[in-house]
């Protein structure tokens, strides 16, 4: 279950190896064409390795971060490639819950000219003691969050949208969305999307 960040965040991939070796099993043929019991694959680490693909957006969506291996260190171009995924999830399972859940989702990808993407995932799940009232719930409120800065803001749009710099961090607004954010000495602005333009008030 994957829901707009920061209600969903990705899993720290600690200590993982430069590089795996593998050997196939029975059904490599199936797999891998050439392949059969005991081939060995040495699979590296790609360029999109451990690299979020996209921003950390509140109210948007988790970017993809997988930790990825392929036998030519290549994202596109392999023979197989493995890939590890990792995300966790706050949510109320009824409106009546006292506390929120949370939930782990972890998985390897197996992915082949041959096979496509296979994906063989498991799922924690557990009941947190964070009291799931109003006040937890605005932890997660999309709609206008409010950031504090002390430098020059500026803004603009690109291929993703409109955007605003704040702190040195680039946040992209949904058209029809909206943030807070607190100048050091402006006081309260408000940066929105309106036909496509970025307004700031």
């Amino acid at each position: 279950m994957k829901l707009p960040y920061p209600q969903s965040i990705p899993c720290v991939f600690n200590n993982f190896p430069v590089a795996l070796d593998i050997r196939m099993g029975p059904s490599a043929g199936d797999i891998v064409a050439g392949a059969s019991l005991g081939s060995k694959f040495t699979l590296m680490r790609t360029p999109k390795c451990g690299v979020p693909q996209g921003d950390y957006v509140v109210g948007s969506a988790l970017p993809d971060c997988r930790m990825i291996y392929s036998d030519t260190g290549n994202d596109d171009d392999f023979t197989i490639k493995a890939s590890f995924i990792g995300y966790g999830t706050f949510y109320k399972y009824t409106s009546s819950d006292e506390f929120l859940r949370f939930q782990v989702y972890k998985a390897i990808a197996i992915e082949t000219s041959m096979i496509g993407e296979l994906v063989f995932g498991d799922i924690f799940d557990c009941e947190t003691l964070i009291p799931a009232t109003q006040d937890v719930e605005a932890l997660f409120n999309y709609e206008s969050p409010s950031i504090q800065y002390t430098e020059q803001t500026t803004s603009g749009s690109d291929t993703n949208g409109g955007y605003v710099w704040i702190n040195g961090t680039k946040y992209y607004i949904p058209s029809g969305m909206s943030i807070d954010f607190i100048g050091s000495s402006s006081g309260k602005h408000t940066v929105s999307i309106v036909n496509n333009t970025v307004v700031i008030s």
